[in-house]
């Protein structure tokens, strides 16, 4: 199924597919029923223009919900990413309604019916090579900064509701500086998915993007015909990935929640759960003490053998609304960016190229 690895680890699964769903609030109830049934943790988000999420789960359980999902539900053809992960990388699960499944903020499109041209990996290297294209890389710039395509644009966006307006200002360039063609690539494909149809609702007619994302060109071309550069940043708690998938060098600081390098965690700034030099100068002491305490919670813990976050029993009783978490206000100000800082620049050093 979907080359679904088998193994006595926890398969971390990541899928998304947009089309259009009706009645959301129904399948919300049923995606919640069969995660708690089949013992999935992670996050699923299910909006009217489709379905998003991760999931990790045992090798069986997760088999069960799959084919569940890929042969009694609207969603039969998702993209699926696999992972294998020793421990459990999830510690919760989350069915949520959304506006979007991945949020860019712009109306009037249609990515199960606008977007771009599927490039497969092996194909990949060709198109970015061709001086006609500007490659342009759709995730945030705290994970543009641990790796990136040779030669992508980055666009500088602190999250994915500001890439709107860089593409914007790439659209409003006279004709003859427009790129001829954009090859868009992400993670794991649903936001450069959801660009190309942004792009092509702004008149962009020769729009392409990488199936699968990063992760399955990683996983398809050996590195020494790669073009990729650095680490992957992922959303788990590998932080990232070199280009075998293993675990990378870097970690999150769980205060900020941006990726830190190993002379980052040799920072007189970095306290393990409470700072780092991203994050040292925006926090209170009172945020920090809160940190302190909730690290020390986790630390306890730990050596009790329990979770400091997790699930409770598995239980046939209906699902329990699970309230939600207090939202970082850190996440939405990166500190490696600047809205509009070198845009102009990246536009016009590709423009050269």
């Amino acid at each position: 199924m979907h080359n679904l690895p088998k193994t006595n680890q926890y398969v971390v699964a990541a899928l998304y597919q947009f089309i259009k769903v009706d009645e959301i609030t129904q399948w919300q109830e049923a995606l919640r029923e069969k995660c708690d049934i089949c013992q999935l943790m992670g996050t699923l988000l299910i909006a009217e223009e489709g379905l998003n999420g991760t999931i990790s789960g045992r090798y069986d359980d997760m088999h069960r919900f799959l084919h569940w999902l890929l042969s009694e539900t609207l969603f039969t053809a998702p993209e699926l990413k696999f992972a294998v992960h020793e421990e459990r990388p999830f510690h919760r699960m989350k069915v949520r309604l959304k506006r979007e499944i991945v949020t860019m903020g712009a109306s009037g499109i249609s990515p199960a019916e606008q977007a771009g041209t599927y490039v497969n990996p092996k194909d990949w290297n060709k198109l970015i090579s061709d001086p006609d294209v500007m490659v342009v890389d759709t995730r945030n710039d705290y994970e543009v900064a641990i790796g990136q395509f040779q030669g992508a644009v980055n666009p500088l966006t602190k999250t994915f509701r500001d890439f709107p307006e860089w593409a914007a200002e790439l659209a409003a360039l006279p004709e003859e500086s427009r790129p001829k063609k954009l090859a868009m690539y992400c993670t794991g494909g649903i936001r450069c998915e959801k660009s190309t149809a942004l792009m092509k609702n702004l008149g962009f007619e020769d729009v392409y993007h990488l199936k699968g994302g990063i992760l399955q060109y990683l996983e398809d071309i050996p590195q020494n015909q790669s073009l990729w550069e650095g680490e992957c940043f992922v959303f788990d708690s590998r932080v990232a990935v070199d280009h075998n998938l293993q675990r990378g060098k870097y970690a999150l600081c769980h205060a900020c929640k941006m990726p830190l390098s190993k002379q980052e965690m040799a920072s007189e700034a970095y306290v393990a759960g409470i700072s780092c030099p991203h994050c040292i100068d925006k926090t209170t002491p009172a945020q920090r003490a809160r940190f302190s305490e909730r690290a020390k919670q986790i630390a306890l813990a730990k050596q009790r053998g329990d979770a400091h976050i997790g699930a409770k029993p598995v239980s046939k009783e209906p699902f329990q609304k699970e309230v939600g978490r207090e939202k970082n206000p850190l996440r939405e100000k990166n500190p490696l960016s600047e809205k509009n800082h070198g845009r102009e620049k990246n536009i016009e050093k590709k423009k050269k190229i």
